[in-house]
């Protein structure tokens, strides 16, 4: 085999704007014919987006993106590019009754298509992904022609400089078949195909470039060949969460070395030539917690700045309290957008301590941000004064009178619902900005928040990490010198809403982070239900099972009962609370499983299967 110049453009794909996305597309081919690349290889759905809900379902939409592809077919003398559009049938119909549309790779050469398109085998249905929703897979074409899935997966053959080069392209999921009946990487492998290029639109998850260098040298263990992984970079959202597209582009040798890796999150193109008599072959990633958290804290950074890309103004309000979670939003948000975007507002009452107030203050001198304070406590006893002298009159002749009684939880959440709908969206209204929220992951799940209060704003962009997660990240804001405040990590965890959540007398929030978290996680990322939970308590390995240091559990349950007690209050916090998410504000997600669409819910109520309530009676009786 010749040598063969190949480019991979990692291009920010901005969903729903095929006009941008093909004019980067264009520039990049040439650009790479100027530095002598044969082939040049785009992301899937490199034209279109790819995350775009039922806009799928827009048919001006789709035909606009489709007739781009003539655009690019246009400009490839002299060069092959391969790029990722929707492909459509207008002959056939969805089974939605729609026009008939494909995940499609498209390959063209001097101003020509070559062959037909190469449409997607494997249709993700889990998580974020709705592939089956919009597209229809290879799968269903063959099933319709009555052959064999082999048999329309098929090397594309193109010839460049009198060389002939058989490539095999697959689509995203098409790479990652361990959970599916067909694996097409194989077939196109027993077809001897040259060279596999996978175009990929894949977000960020936690370690997911190294699982992934992990399945590509499995695929070509047996037959090795060269393989080519094109991703995307920049954000893209499903309405509720918003999602990281890190890019990290790979050209792969036969023997599964790295050759050529593009940086994370940066619009780059990376270029190498096959088939040459000696190459550089990069050193494996390395994995570390302290690499974990950096690429967190980038990621966070690279989606509240792309997210607010979208808006006029770049300005953001809200509320600094001097606990942990404020401190780290308040910290990620000044590093995203500036500290001159961003205005922090202090909301003290009678029950916020002189220690937050002040650490609240430190750290946003050390960010150089603007903060102000306004106080809330005025408004708080005028409302209860209010609320407590109003009566309702039954007005159907009995006038029957029922005054309201507030409980302590009543006058938690209106301190909680003033500071977010009276005091943050008034100052954003007034600045011409946005407001955010601080709520975590646990807190989210648990509930343990206010409705209108606290769960609202237009982001969320700490919501999808656990309690102790933020302390970890928050550290991590420190590792060069103190930007938050030393205090912050050591007083309790406290909404500061009432006596009983003094930080200066050592009280704070309910929720004991360092397990209940991982119970949170167990629920949400794992998918276990309390029998499950039950279970490995009742056989001495939940910690092993939820990754939490067993010894912390055994001390803090005293008994089973009170595990008992404790897993059906939480489990009841988490299944009851889904009104409240549902509500709430898009979350940049970097989990392995979010709220929002990430996490598909229904409000069902609680409920304990038979093998839990018989597991609970041989633990406590009853």
């Amino acid at each position: 085999m010749k040598k063969l110049n190949i480019a991979v453009a990692q291009i920010e794909v901005v969903a729903g704007h095929p006009d941008i996305n093909t004019k980067k597309i264009i520039a990049e081919i040439e650009k790479a014919k100027a530095a002598g690349d044969q082939i040049i290889v785009f992301p899937e759905m490199a034209v279109p987006g790819y995350l775009l809900g039922d806009e799928w379902e827009n048919t001006a939409y789709v035909n606009d993106c489709f007739e781009y592809n003539n655009d690019i077919k246009n400009a490839t003398k002299g060069i092959v590019a391969i790029w990722g559009n929707v492909d459509i049938d207008q002959t056939a119909k969805n089974e939605d009754g729609r026009m008939r549309k494909f995940n499609a790779a498209f390959i063209a050469q001097n101003g020509e298509f070559v062959s037909g398109s190469v449409h997607k085998t494997l249709m993700p249905k889990y998580r974020e992904f709705e592939d089956e929703r919009h597209f229809y897979s290879l799968r269903k074409e063959a099933q319709d022609a009555q052959k064999s899935v082999d048999e329309l997966i098929n090397p594309i053959e193109v010839v460049v400089e009198g060389n002939a080069v058989r490539l095999g392209i697959i689509l995203c999921e098409d790479m990652w078949s361990d959970d599916y009946s067909i694996n097409p990487i194989d077939i196109l492998l027993q077809k001897n195909a040259d060279v596999i290029i996978n175009l990929s639109c894949s977000p960020w998850t936690w370690r997911k470039n190294n699982k992934r260098h992990s399945v590509v040298r499995s695929r070509i263990s047996k037959h090795p060949v060269y393989f080519v992984y094109a991703n995307n970079v920049g954000v893209q959202n499903n309405g509720k969460n918003i999602f990281l597209f890190d890019g990290n582009s790979t050209i792969y040798s036969p023997n599964g070395a790295l050759i050529n890796v593009a940086n994370d999150y940066t619009e780059e193109t990376i270029r190498t030539t096959l088939f040459a008599e000696t190459e550089k072959q990069l050193q494996n990633p390395t994995v570390s917690n302290e690499k974990d958290r950096a690429e967190l804290h980038t990621g966070l950074i690279y989606g509240i700045r792309n997210f607010f890309s979208t808006f006029q103004s770049k300005k953001v309000v809200l509320g600094l309290s001097g606990g942990i979670d404020s401190a780290l939003s308040v910290s990620l948000l000044a590093e995203a957008l500036g500290a001159e975007n961003v205005y922090a507002i202090n909301m003290p009452s009678q029950f916020n301590s002189q220690t937050t107030k002040n650490a609240a203050y430190t750290l946003a001198q050390n960010l150089g941000i603007h903060y102000t304070s306004i106080s809330i406590q005025n408004s708080y006893e005028n409302t209860i004064k209010e609320l407590e002298a109003a009566e309702f009159v039954r007005l159907d002749g009995s006038n029957m009178k029922t005054a309201l009684q507030l409980s302590a939880l009543n006058k938690e959440n209106i301190q909680a619902r003033d500071r977010g709908s009276r005091v943050l969206a008034g100052v954003a209204s007034i600045l011409g900005a946005v407001f955010v929220n601080n709520g975590n992951k646990t807190e989210t799940a648990l509930g343990y928040a206010t409705l209108y209060g606290d769960v609202n704003g237009a982001l969320a962009p700490i919501a999808d990490l656990y309690k102790m997660e933020v302390y970890d990240l928050a550290r991590y804001i420190n590792r060069n010198g103190e930007i938050i405040p030393e205090t912050i990590f050591t007083i309790p965890a406290s909404a500061e809403l009432s006596a009983d959540q003094n930080v200066d007398e050592g009280k704070g929030d309910p929720i004991f982070y360092p397990y209940h978290d991982k119970l949170v996680r167990a629920f949400v990322e794992f998918r276990l239900d309390p029998e499950n939970i039950l279970h490995y308590y009742a056989a001495g390995n939940l910690g092993e099972i939820i990754k939490c240091d067993q010894q912390l559990i055994d001390n803090y349950f005293k008994n089973a009962a009170s595990f008992i007690a404790d897993l059906e209050h939480k489990w009841r916090l988490y299944k009851l609370n889904f009104f409240k998410r549902i509500q709430a504000p898009p979350i940049i997600t970097v989990s392995k499983r979010a709220f929002g669409f990430d996490l598909r819910e229904a409000q069902n109520g609680i409920y304990y299967t038979r093998k839990y309530l018989q597991l609970k009676k041989e633990l406590i009786g009853g």
